[in-house]
């Protein structure tokens, strides 16, 4: 039986970057809450990782392993990108396996040494899914006071 739906929005323009909400809570704070692991955390430094219309264009249409969130100075993977499974499931889309990856994307991901245990998988309803993302490109949220920001393509 597929999980239960999770709720998907974006964070307000109150960050210089912006988010992905999960039920409510921004995926970046999820990822910094996993205990016991030895991966880097995505809030580690100053400056968070950032979503890029590139990455969010890849989220929209492909499958497979992908960035989520890279490097907020460049978009060279080397330098880390939290990444995940994305699977398309009927109409719905599905997040799963999220890891913590330098280098070569391409290459094998160590979920016990580089995942983040307790996130996900996140199931997502396929027309919100979309709805969020277009958001997101578009420069619009639901919030009053302004557009979310999304780094540079």
């Amino acid at each position: 039986m597929p999980s239960a739906y999770t709720t998907l929005d974006l964070t307000g323009p109150h960050r210089d970057t912006s988010d992905l909400v999960v039920d409510g809570r921004p995926l970046l704070h999820r990822l910094d809450d996993v205990d016991g692991v030895d991966t880097v955390s995505p809030l580690a430094s100053d400056l968070p990782p950032v979503l890029r219309a590139d990455t969010v264009r890849t989220l929209l249409h492909a499958t497979g392993r992908r960035i989520v969130h890279s490097c907020p100075d460049c978009e060279d993977p080397g330098c880390g990108a939290v990444t995940a499974v994305v699977e398309h499931d009927g109409d719905a889309v599905v997040w799963r396996d999220f890891a913590w990856q330098t280098g070569d994307l391409a290459a094998p991901v160590d979920l016990d040494r580089d995942g983040y245990p307790g996130v996900g998988p996140y199931r997502f309803h396929g027309d919100t899914y979309r709805s969020v993302l277009l958001r997101l490109l578009d420069g619009t949220t639901t919030e009053p006071h302004g557009a979310a920001r999304l780094a540079a393509a």
